[in-house]
């Protein structure tokens, strides 16, 4: 093989027979492996080939957000309807959680078997408005538990296969996407309550269901009134429904649900069978092409079914199985803590502070899930530059200030909002933070990945239930204590995993140094198939006399049709 300007001493004679052809460029004098080009993602460009799918999957989220987010300012509205009292009233939110448990694991069930994804998605996007539109129709409490159940496995299955379209969709590159996704979750919180808080009147029926005690006037040593019991008043109950407005702020909800349900249900149709394509073609990005997976796609391939409790118990060596369950642990609080905090600072803020007014409390809860939703997208630019380890510390110490200021000036007003602000903005990012943290010490697999998601669908569920018995039983004073104890424990948990995490081989050999700062690897220009050490390639100078032999060892033979040009050039 000739080119001008310089020659190529050595090459074995088998790369003539296999028509190879090597293009090699003088650029600062070295030659540049191929593998090290194809690797460079633009992000903006996977944007722009798939902003419309991405637009969908957040517009699905935001509607994921609006029906989590909705029961916590309607709380006392909804039991005056249904005549529940408060403590009736807390079980709401582990029913609906459960079944949004219930319904992730059973549609990633049907989707891997038996239903297409795009299928499951249109059910569970059609079904929330319905739902929707159907609360204010529930007058007893059975009624709305049963309509919650039906919501919540909705919500389970818009939540499992949304997040499976987007990494099927783009691979090992879905980070900022899912980032962007989560950002929509944040987002529908945040305008549920907003929406909601016109029209509620925001009044606990629960003396009037349960009856209450009027105390005994005590004026010196003498005892006034004799303490006397109030019969149930059901006209009172029955006026509050009259007054509350509540179903307008339903329909409205509902018919937000119902538009956006429209929109993807408009893109899945031309998609699946007219063919039109909103996004790139490439197998790579594309999730209608069956025939070529990502990586991720075939991980959940092998972990799927029977085997994963097998795997997931044979996992291997100590450490591996002490930072799962640790993880887990922090997960399992973290959710809890944004659950329990999310529900019941609506209810905390009317109880105990007493110049709030009533309205507030609905603005009280947006303040919370927007400032974690601004939290979300802050995230996505700290992560590039700091550890996950330093990232997850002041996550955990701004969650510790926040907690201080609200139980310091309990009945303070500009305390409430300050420390809910700050809650919500270094809340936010606690989960994803902490399974990025596990990753540099084991490699998490999917049925690693399946136990943590469990685990922290479980804090979801329970720790609201502990929080609205504490808050009826004990005070309103409970739920601050409550929260605080969680974040206290999460400092414990957080120096545990990082103590036997830095232990760990992977973590070690990884060049993790600074605490504070991200460690960017620099790229290897080796390759797993053909690796050219720098030894056997000799630089070329611009003299044209000058010569130089290369040694390629290892190749395998290399058929004309699985050759493309572009593979040998920089």
């Amino acid at each position: 093989m000739e080119n001008e300007g310089s020659s190529l001493d050595g090459l074995p004679s088998s790369l003539g027979s296999q028509g190879v052809e090597l293009n090699l460029t003088r650029q600062n004098g070295c030659v540049a492996a191929a593998e090290f080009t194809e690797e460079k993602v633009s992000f903006w460009k996977l944007l722009k080939e798939n902003w419309v799918s991405v637009l969908i999957d957040c517009l699905v989220f935001a509607i994921f957000g609006m029906s989590v987010a909705f029961l916590g300012p309607t709380l006392f509205d909804l039991g005056c309807q249904t005549r529940a009292d408060l403590r009736e009233m807390n079980w709401v939110f582990f029913v609906q959680l459960l079944m949004t448990l219930v319904g992730s694991i059973s549609s990633g069930c049907l989707a891997d078997r038996y239903v297409p994804p795009y299928i499951l998605l249109c059910i569970g996007m059609t079904g929330l408005p319905v739902c929707m539109f159907l609360v204010p129709t529930c007058i007893t409490f059975a009624g709305l538990l049963i309509n919650l159940l039906v919501m919540g496995w909705f919500m389970g299955c818009i939540d499992t296969i949304a997040n499976l379209r987007m990494i099927l969709r783009f691979g090992s590159n879905v980070t900022p996407f899912l980032q962007a996704m989560h950002f929509g979750y944040g987002l529908g919180a945040f305008l549920s309550p907003m929406i909601a808080s016109p029209f509620l009147l925001n009044i606990d029926c629960s003396p009037f269901i349960d009856g209450y005690t009027v105390e005994p006037h005590v004026s010196g040593q003498r005892i006034i009134n004799v303490s006397e019991s109030v019969a149930p008043q059901l006209k009172k109950v029955m006026r509050a429904v009259h007054l509350s407005h509540s179903k307008e702020a339903f329909y409205i909800l509902g018919c937000i649900q119902l538009v956006i349900t429209l929109a993807v249900l408009t893109v899945v149709v031309l998609e699946r069978k007219w063919g039109i394509v909103f996004g790139s073609t490439s197998p790579r990005h594309s999730l209608r092409d069956t025939n070529h997976q990502s990586p991720e796609a075939t991980d959940f391939q092998e972990y799927r079914g029977s085997k994963t409790f097998a795997r997931l118990c044979g996992c291997g060596r100590k450490e591996v199985v002490i930072i799962t369950v640790l993880t887990s642990a922090s997960l399992f609080i973290y959710d809890g803590l944004q659950s329990s905090y999310a529900d019941y600072i609506y209810s905390y803020a009317l109880k105990n502070i007493n110049e709030l007014e009533r309205r507030e409390g609905a603005i009280l809860n947006s303040c919370f899930w927007g400032t974690f939703a601004l939290g979300r997208l802050i995230a996505i630019v700290m992560a590039t530059n700091f550890s996950a380890k330093f990232m997850l510390i002041c996550n955990i110490t701004g969650c510790c200030i926040a907690m201080l200021l609200t139980l310091i000036w309990q009945t303070s007003r500009v305390a409430i909002y300050i420390g809910t602000c700050i809650m919500g903005l270094f809340l936010s990012s606690l989960s994803p933070t902490v399974m990025s943290l596990s990753e540099q010490f084991i490699d998490l697999n999917a049925a690693m990945t399946s136990c943590l998601v469990v685990f922290a669908a479980l804090g979801e569920m329970i720790c609201p239930v502990i929080v609205g018995n504490l808050f009826v039983s004990v005070g309103p004073v409970s739920f601050l204590a409550f929260c605080f104890s969680i974040v206290l424990i999460s400092f414990v948990l957080y120096w545990i995993l990082y103590a036997v995490g830095k232990d760990t081989q992977k973590y070690r050999g990884g060049g993790h140094i600074s605490f504070v700062w991200l460690q960017r690897s620099v790229p290897s220009l080796q390759s797993e198939s053909s690796q050219i050490n720098s030894g056997a390639v000799k630089y070329y100078s611009p003299t044209p006399d000058e010569t130089h032999s290369m040694e390629m060892n290892g190749m395998t033979p290399i058929s004309d049709s699985d050759m493309h040009p572009r593979d040998f050039e920089r």
